[in-house]
């Protein structure tokens, strides 16, 4: 650790840091490469459950955007970091009134997405949780439920407990994922649900919501439900810049073979907006696998984001600078998803900064995204989906999958699709895979600055 704390000093001193887990650091092309596990002991959320893995507590999880808030005079440095709509999990396939209706469990429904402050403390090798900011919506706190059907930004998703009962909806609920900072201190956060983009202030009440036809463009209500805005940025003149995580569906047909993502511009005084286009990889089997982690502005018209998913039969979390420089403003129709603009347009310039897989990153969700005011330093946070999985037991089943299971609401029966006959199933939480269950923190310092 001897030598792992003398870089620390020299980095610091230059305005530049790094972090660690453990003392182990990876290095790959000049980049240099260290993490921390962070500790969120003292904000665990609980849980009415009763599975002995869990001990009536959940991990949390503040790991679905990153924003950078202060380097401090000792050498520690803080971070805001935003959950997202709280512990969630898949459902078995739900029909009610003869049709088919998306959901997820929500076994913590009252859970309110937060925002909270991750400090790094490199002298101690540690990495904490310190405070929790709730949002809420006129004093009172917001859930992470559904909104209602008919009311823009639904996804017309029901929200269950493990005994299938409708755990209702909320009206300002949000599926928070992005976060960033204004030059008054404000919040601005992102949401996969509307896709909203909110304004809230330093005590994480919201002040202003954009919404699909409700000050942003309204072709973004053809977003795939909950693939959102999965980030969002300020750049130094105050506009706000929010990318849709995923190719657009219009009219039902382009999810999976749009060659664009959106990005929108906000200009919070004019209420103006511009959307561009930028180009997803090619590597997919089709490109509604796509998904955007994170996104945060590094000026002049140019971005640090990540593009995540499946390539070529491999993972990749992948972060690309994107430069908005000359690319073209999208009409707000979907032309540009369904190819009608092809050849006519600029999109985004992109070029690759950093491979996280080839640094040791083997975590699924990079979602938390910063740059360090040297230039040179990378932050990233994963999204650890707060630790858990949904089970599902059927002591007539060998290997029960909550795919092979239909819950029929009208009748109250849950259907093991095989047999077509009703079977006894218990569903409960279980932890995800072992290296999924932390939320981590990364440092990547290149060779050269931005």
């Amino acid at each position: 650790m001897m030598k792992m704390k003398k870089q620390w000093k020299c980095l610091l001193a230059l305005g530049m840091t790094l972090t660690t887990i453990g003392g182990i650091g990876f290095a790959a092309d000049g980049v240099q490469t260290t993490s921390y596990i962070v500790n969120a002991d003292k904000f665990q959320l609980p849980y009415a459950g009763n599975e002995a893995a869990f001990n009536h507590k959940i991990n949390p999880g503040y790991g679905s955007a990153l924003a950078l808030k202060s380097i401090n005079k000792d050498g520690t440095m803080e971070f805001y970091a935003i959950t997202d709509r709280g512990p969630n999990g898949d459902i078995p396939t739900y029909v009610k009134d003869g049709k088919k209706v998306s959901g997820k469990f929500f076994p913590t429904p009252n859970f309110t997405p937060s925002i909270g402050i991750i400090k790094v403390n490199p002298a101690k090798d540690r990495a904490d949780i310190i405070k929790s900011i709730p949002l809420k919506v006129n004093g009172k706190a917001i859930t992470g439920k559904p909104v209602p059907s008919g009311l823009t930004g639904s996804t017309n998703e029901v929200a269950l407990d493990f005994n299938m009962n409708n755990l209702g909806t909320d009206v300002n609920g949000l599926d928070t994922e992005g976060i960033s900072l204004d030059k008054d201190g404000n919040f601005w956060i992102s949401d996969e649900y509307g896709p909203f983009v909110a304004k809230a202030d330093k005590k994480g009440n919201i002040i202003e919501k954009y919404g699909p036809g409700m000050g942003l463009p309204s072709i973004l209500a053809n977003r795939v439900p909950n693939r959102g805005s999965e980030g969002v940025t300020v750049d130094e003149n105050g506009n706000v810049f929010a990318f849709i995580q995923s190719p657009m569906d219009i009219n039902g047909k382009t999810a999976k073979t749009a060659k664009y993502i959106r990005i929108v511009e906000l200009n919070p005084v004019t209420k103006a907006t511009t959307m561009y286009a930028y180009p997803v990889d090619t590597g997919y089997k089709n490109t509604g696998a796509a998904k955007i982690g994170d996104i945060t502005s590094i000026g002049n018209g140019q971005f640090l984001m990540i593009e995540q998913g499946k390539q070529n039969g491999k993972m990749q979390n992948l972060i690309y600078k994107v430069d908005l420089n000359g690319a073209t403003p999208i009409p707000n129709n979907g032309d540009l998803e369904l190819g009608l603009l092809d050849g006519q347009i600029v999109p985004a310039h992109k070029e690759l900064v950093l491979d996280l897989r080839a640094q040791g990153w083997d975590i699924e969700k990079a979602e938390g995204l910063a740059l360090l005011p040297d230039r040179k330093t990378i932050v990233v946070v994963n999204d650890n989906d707060f630790g858990m999985d949904i089970n599902l037991e059927d002591k007539a089943v060998a290997k029960p999958e909550l795919d092979d299971y239909t819950y029929d609401a009208d009748k109250k029966v849950m259907i093991y699709d095989e047999d077509k006959t009703p079977h006894d199933v218990t569903i409960s939480l279980k932890k995800n895979a072992p290296g999924e269950q932390q939320s981590q923190i990364w440092f990547f310092t290149l060779p050269k600055a931005l």
